[in-house]
């Protein structure tokens, strides 16, 4: 009998192992308010120029009397502690808009660089205006500088840009302004002050027009994504501009209506990604994610189409999976249009899927953007209440660590499950043996 038991066990203990109903990642938050959200998470830096830690921006809703929306910004340790805060904000309208890294003269990384929208009361209405905040390292603001461009304008994009010995010189802002009712693309250079060095505006007659995204190639030239829309239509242009963002040639221009495709450098060449509305996958779903690799000189390399069902109302962010600071191959996260459970997929540099490395089967997590770092994927977003839980909140800020490529967060309906096969092959497994032990007492 005792065998029998043993085996038993075993064999429950092995379908729990294999289907990790248990299996859960780390998640802490920035604080128990209301309506918290991380947005964005970059690695953090040291004094002498090491990676170190992780630094995540967002906002959330401090619990006074105003309500004020408050901009964050935090760094965490490797060992998942807390190092510093910074917080911004004096109105509830005020936002983030980017965050990245802020660079010294002799290029290397003294700090980090904010994006936000600073309003205020302007003849009994709102006027907004985006803002630089550069923080050092340490979590200490060093200046807040106006970009001087027009009231209301969104920021989209910053990016570096390089001099011809490779260093970081500056950077450039890319968005869209209002000007009489009518939406303009515009872009700015600045220098490594924050002073602005030249601004375009890029417009159409017949068109909106929005400047979603921008890369920058070390041959001093840019590619941009531009949306132009108006009453009856809505298309994305794919642009080629020269050093000071003058169109000079399109690229690509027919991209499908409901696809908002972006941009990701890597070197000497980048990479186009989106949806693809014309797949023909399992249960009657048509929506994939699609990547194109394009050279420096803009010919397409290759063009990969996912084999599962992405959902286009959701995000979808492609980022570079790096050893040795080298780009070894692709991690793009996606929602599975199923089970709307986020996934994350990786494709090699030739643009071939490989496998699944991550499935967040979680509806209480809403997620914004993410990182691989040592072998470590980071994600942050929202997280919240369960319907069940009385909580104080109904949702508040995530970051999200997962310490294993493939652990799947399972539901708790599929828990469930899981424990009635192993409780039913238990019965089944006692039954079978009393079964033997008549039958054996019967012959004897």
């Amino acid at each position: 009998m005792k065998k029998v038991v043993v085996m038993i066990i075993g064999v429950i203990a092995l379908l729990t192992c294999n289907q990790k109903v248990f299996a859960k990642d780390t998640f802490k938050t920035i604080n128990k308010y209301d309506e918290e959200s991380l947005e964005y998470i970059i690695k953090g830096y040291n004094e002498e120029n090491k990676s170190s830690g992780l630094i995540v921006a967002g906002t959330y809703t401090e619990k006074k009397e105003e309500q004020d929306t408050q901009i964050i910004l935090q760094k965490y340790s490797e060992d998942e502690k807390e190092i510093w805060n910074y917080n911004y904000g004096n109105t509830i309208d005020d936002k983030l808009y980017y965050l990245t890294y802020s660079y010294s003269e002799n290029n290397t990384i003294n700090g980090y660089l904010l994006a936000v929208e600073e309003t205020k009361d302007k003849n009994d209405s709102k006027e907004t205006s985006p803002l630089f905040i550069k923080i050092d390292l340490d979590g200490k603001l060093v200046e807040e500088k106006l970009m001087n461009l027009s009231p209301n304008t969104v920021i989209n994009k910053i990016i570096e840009t390089y001099d011809s010995e490779s260093k970081v010189d500056g950077y450039v802002v890319a968005g869209y302004t209002i000007k009489d009712n009518k939406k303009i693309s515009v872009v700015a250079k600045y220098n490594l002050s924050l002073d602005m060095l030249w601004q375009k505006e890029i417009t159409d007659e017949s068109y909106d027009t929005e400047l979603l995204d921008i890369v920058y190639q070390k041959d001093n030239s840019y590619r941009m994504i531009i949306s132009y829309s108006n009453s009856t239509e809505n298309k994305y242009k794919l642009l080629n501009g020269d050093s000071e963002c003058n169109i000079t040639s399109t690229i690509k221009e027919d991209f499908d209506s409901n696809d908002t495709p972006k941009l990701l450098e890597i070197d000497d060449y980048y990479l186009v990604y989106g949806y693809n509305h014309n797949v023909k996958l399992k249960n009657d779903k048509s929506t994939s994610y699609y990547i194109i690799k394009y050279n420096r000189d803009n010919q397409e390399e290759w063009e990969t189409i996912g084999n599962t069902p992405v959902n286009d109302e959701k995000s979808i962010e492609l980022q570079p999976f790096k050893e040795n600071k080298k780009v070894v191959s692709y991690l793009i996260m996606t929602t599975n249009d199923s089970d709307l459970s986020i996934e994350i997929t990786k494709i090699n540099l030739d643009g071939i899927i490989e496998n699944k490395v991550k499935k967040i089967n979680n509806e209480y997590y809403k997620i914004n953007k993410f990182i691989s770092y040592n072998d470590v994927l980071y994600f942050v977003g929202q997280i919240s209440c369960p319907e069940d839980d009385n909580c104080d909140y109904d949702m508040k800020s995530l970051l999200l660590i997962s310490t294993e490529d493939k652990v799947i967060e399972v539901k708790e309906e599929d828990n469930k499950a899981i424990i009635v096969i192993a409780v039913s092959i238990l019965i089944f497994s006692v039954l079978l043996y009393i079964l033997r032990k008549y039958q054996k007492k019967k012959k004897n």
